[in-house]
């Protein structure tokens, strides 16, 4: 006998939004609680290293226990229902992640330019490490996941429908890259399309592979590699970083204007790269 799928759950317009604004004030909050235990645990005198271990273990499973609690309490779905399963990660997604900020520094280095090492000492070196692997890497690039194409992306198809689900929260995503940055409305312009493609690709991976977990390694390596602070490309070197590539061409098109190499058309070529692996899977799923 055949096996009746349950269908899924369609929300109200109030809990959509609600949960979409409680899982952005969790992710906020988790953050903030993170860094301030970290800070104050750096200011009793244990190691940065140390504490940038902390902040990302505390910022992972501080997000965590805020989303499952707003699924089940709030909005009454399954994780699952959310693209959170538990963590598995696709061997495509993963050669993925390691080769889009590896092809954005090919295609730098052809572009022109050169490059600038600075050397720290251990201390400093171990301490941006752990922050561009754990924090900006791995953690940040989990919890951004959860939220925005877990629980957003959710609560919008469960409303409305995946098309909106898929871009919704990928414009939103470049859009909340404008805080907090100083950038002029050209380099404004640039993010919001670079950030809302790159939102788009993390959205199809997520689609595809019905996990979000996917996409968070995905975002997470390309975080550790980019702006985590072990490597920088842009028109100047960034004296915080271990390693610079510096490029001669200095278009704002080629350097991503005031916001940086992942607003760049390099970066933009290489997002599209992926959305075009993205897009052949999921056809390919559905043939």
């Amino acid at each position: 006998m055949k096996e009746i799928k349950k269908p899924a759950e369609v929300l109200s317009t109030a809990k959509a939004v609600l949960g979409i604004i409680l899982s952005i004030a969790i992710l906020a909050i988790a953050q903030i609680l993170a860094f301030v235990i970290s800070e104050f645990l750096l200011n009793l005198g244990v190691p940065g290293a140390i504490c940038n271990v902390i902040a990302g273990v505390l910022y992972v499973a501080l997000a965590l226990a805020g989303i499952i609690q707003l699924c089940k309490k709030i909005l009454k779905v399954d994780m699952s229902e959310m693209r959170i399963p538990r963590f598995k990660v696709n061997g495509v997604w993963l050669i993925a992640a390691v080769l889009m900020p590896a092809l954005v520094l090919l295609i730098s280095i052809l572009t022109g330019g050169h490059w600038e090492i600075y050397t720290f000492d251990t201390e400093t070196t171990l301490a941006t490490i752990t922050s561009a692997v754990v924090f900006f890497g791995l953690a940040t690039g989990i919890v951004e996941e959860l939220v925005f194409r877990g629980v957003i992306m959710g609560c919008l198809e469960k409303r409305f429908h995946i098309k909106a689900a898929v871009i919704i929260p990928s414009v939103l995503f470049g859009a909340l890259h404008i805080i907090g940055n100083n950038l002029d409305f050209i380099s404004i312009i640039q993010l919001l399309i670079a950030g809302s493609i790159v939102g788009i690709l993390f959205s199809l991976v997520a689609y595809v592979s019905h996990s979000v977990w996917n996409n968070a390694i995905v975002h997470g390596i390309w975080n550790m590699a980019i702006i985590g602070g072990i490597l920088h490309i842009g028109n100047s070197a960034d004296s915080n970083s271990i390693f610079n590539f510096v490029l001669d061409n200095k278009m704002f098109l080629i350097t991503g204007g005031d916001f940086g190499i992942e607003a760049s058309v390099i970066s933009i070529f290489v997002y599209l790269i992926f959305c075009v692996l993205a897009v052949y899977l999921l056809k390919k799923k559905t043939i």
